[in-house]
This record gives structure tokens, C-alpha cells and sequence, in this order.
């Protein structure tokens, strides 16, 4: 039978060092503003209250403002018009959606961001523009099936060959 188990030991409780600041103060501004129906109301209003710097702007990585940024994402899209013409230009691309699309991930390669995200805009493009290569089992069929083919016409050029003589 197993051993029952034997909570452990409990270490006494401590004295407060300081005692006075683990609650808070009856003088406290916050605490008597919060007593009263207008008090609430205007602490509800002080946190609604939208923020002059709120932070930098959704889909930047640390470190850019908004001053920062914002020229590197024009650069990136006038780069992007550019490059997604010539490419439009090289592959007979004509639908307006592609074009678009194209001009979205060139320009979020462009940008400083999260490598996931201009790996996955770098695999759209290619996989867009370029031919994807051969899969190796279609290779090795085709190399399997000209082989096949050979011994056919060198078997039937036997039979040939051995009727003649």
C-alpha cells in the first residue's frame, strides 16, 4: 500500500515591514475620487481619453515612429510601381487584381518587417512570376519510360534482324 502523503510544513508569516503602504491611504486623491457618482464619471472620462502619442503606428517593428517610417514606405511603393511595370511588362501579366497584389508584396519586401512576412511576399512573387521546376519522380518516369521504349525497338530490330537470316 502506498505511504499517504504528509503536507508540507508551512513557513510562519511575516510581519509587514511597512504596513502603512500596503493599503491604501484614506487621503488619497484617487480614493476619495472614486466615492462619488461625478468622481467616477470624470476618472471614466480621464481613462477614455484618447492619447496625443499613443505609440508607434500597427504594423511597425520596434524602434520606428511614425517620422520614420513613413518615408521608407513611400520609397518601398514608388520601388514597387516601378519593378511590378517591369514585370508586368517581361510576363503578359494583365489582370488589375495580380498587378495589385504583386504591387502589395514587392512593397511589403521593401519595408523593414518580420522576415516571416517578406519571405512569405518574396514566395508569392516568385511563385507568380516563375515557372516552378520539374518534380524529380515526373523526371525519373519519363527517363524510366524512354528506357522501356529503347528495349522495344531494339527487340523488335532482333526480330528483324533474326528473320532475315
Amino acid at each position: 500500500m502506498p505511504v499517504p502523503k504528509v503536507p508540507r510544513k508551512k513557513a510562519p508569516k511575516k510581519e509587514l515591514t511597512h504596513p502603512n503602504r500596503a493599503t491604501p491611504k484614506a487621503n488619497n486623491y484617487f480614493t476619495n475620487l472614486m466615492k462619488t457618482e461625478e468622481g467616477r464619471a470624470l476618472r471614466k472620462q480621464w481613462s477614455t481619453k484618447p492619447r496625443k502619442n499613443a505609440g508607434r503606428p500597427k504594423g511597425t517593428r520596434d524602434g520606428y515612429t511614425l517620422e520614420a517610417i513613413t518615408p521608407i514606405r513611400e520609397q518601398a511603393k514608388k520601388d514597387a510601381e516601378r519593378i511590378v511595370a517591369k514585370m508586368t511588362k517581361d510576363n503578359n501579366i494583365d489582370d488589375e487584381y495580380a498587378i495589385e497584389a504583386l504591387k502589395a508584396a514587392v512593397e511589403i519586401m521593401r519595408e523593414p518587417c518580420q522576415n516571416r512576412d517578406r519571405l512569405t511576399a518574396a514566395r508569392m512573387v516568385l511563385d507568380f512570376t516563375k515557372t516552378k521546376p520539374a518534380a524529380k519522380s515526373e523526371v525519373t518516369i519519363g527517363k524510366a519510360e524512354a528506357f522501356l521504349e529503347s528495349l522495344l525497338v531494339s527487340d523488335d530490330e532482333e526480330e528483324q534482324d533474326g528473320s532475315e537470316t
